[in-house]
């Protein structure tokens, strides 16, 4: 049964309820993430989560995956380290990093690993957050495939078997990332990376995703992305996927006035436009990032070296077309 299709990052409050509801009864749902489409059940419910295994066709005693609204709730279920090391590992959310950390005792028995471990994130994505807050309890997620099949990023990529065995289900109108979480184990010597991001989905199905980065993500980098997306959708439909984010941007703010009412000059729409800071599943799931000035260029290298081959200044790419230019200023200031 599809509950509801939505637009990316919506989050409307009928459906957050519509879901709390269902998981308090027990059901288990397959819904968007911000990497793939999971299968979820709340934590508590030892019949939902064994119905997840069953699902997929794994062991019954495998460990799963938990996801948390904040950093409080993940205080609740597992140690987390001290100092500079707890920053680093609280740093990487809300984004696609799984972290294993020593479980408390409140984890039930099915949830832990062989180590009394737990694997837990708080995910980049506004409806699962919500939904946890409102379900006061942890949300048990695994990606919907069939053990050994490619996790889905689109609706059409869902296997008919999966969806036969859930109670409900919520799409996205467009591809999901598509790539799993990163999972990282913390030990007193430093992180222990276990898995790292991959692609699943063959190159020649994969579209180019295109990061545009400025300060606030309410003028300058929303309009590039407005004007980018309609640019590449006439060149090559469905062949490339654009955001935009803010390196001091709050979530969730509007499009300045003036940004609205300049592209509704060109035939473009930031009706529905809502800024988002960037993270590191941002800048994971970029295949290019463009940053609106040097300072841009700058931040990014310095938070996110890991990722600095694909940042480009965006008056400078390519080089040779745009010689001499050195950012795109902030035009309200």
């Amino acid at each position: 049964m599809v509950i509801a299709t939505l637009k990316r990052h919506d989050a409307p409050a009928w459906l957050v309820r519509e879901l709390v509801k269902r998981l308090e009864r027990g059901e288990v749902l397959l819904l968007p993430t911000d990497t793939v489409y999971g299968l979820h059940a709340s934590a508590r419910n030892r019949t939902a989560v064994q119905r997840i295994r069953r699902i997929k066709g794994i062991e019954a005693d495998r460990p799963l995956t938990v996801l948390a609204g904040t950093a409080v709730d993940i205080g609740r279920w597992v140690v987390l380290p001290e100092g500079q090391d707890r920053r680093l590992v609280v740093g990487s959310w809300p984004g696609a990093v799984t972290w294993v950390l020593p479980a408390r005792e409140e984890v039930p028995e099915s949830l832990r690993g062989p180590d009394d471990t737990l694997g837990i994130r708080i995910p980049d994505h506004a409806l699962l957050r919500m939904v946890c807050a409102g379900l006061d309890d942890l949300i048990v997620s695994s990606s919907a495939n069939l053990h050994g099949e490619p996790p889905p990023a689109t609706e059409e990529e869902v296997d008919q078997r999966i969806l036969a065995e859930v109670d409900g289900a919520v799409f996205e109108e467009t591809p999901l990332p598509g790539k799993p979480s990163e999972v990282k184990r913390w030990t007193p010597a430093g992180p222990d990376v276990l898995r790292t991001r991959i692609s699943t989905s063959p190159p020649k199905d994969h579209p180019v995703h295109i990061l545009i980065v400025c300060s606030g993500n309410t003028c300058r980098s929303p309009m590039a992305e407005a004007a980018l997306r309609e640019h590449l959708n006439k060149l090559a439909p469905g062949r490339f996927l654009v955001r935009s984010a803010g390196t001091l941007a709050q979530r969730g703010m509007h499009a300045t006035l003036q940004a609205v009412e300049a592209m509704r000059e060109h035939g473009l729409d930031l009706g529905e436009h809502r800024s988002r800071p960037v993270t590191e599943s941002l800048m994971e799931w970029a295949d290019i990032v463009l940053a609106m000035t040097t300072d841009h260029l700058g931040e990014l290298h310095e938070l996110y070296p890991q990722h600095s081959e694909k940042v480009y200044l965006l008056s400078a790419y390519p080089e040779e077309q745009f010689e001499g230019r050195f950012g795109v200023e902030d035009p309200i200031g």
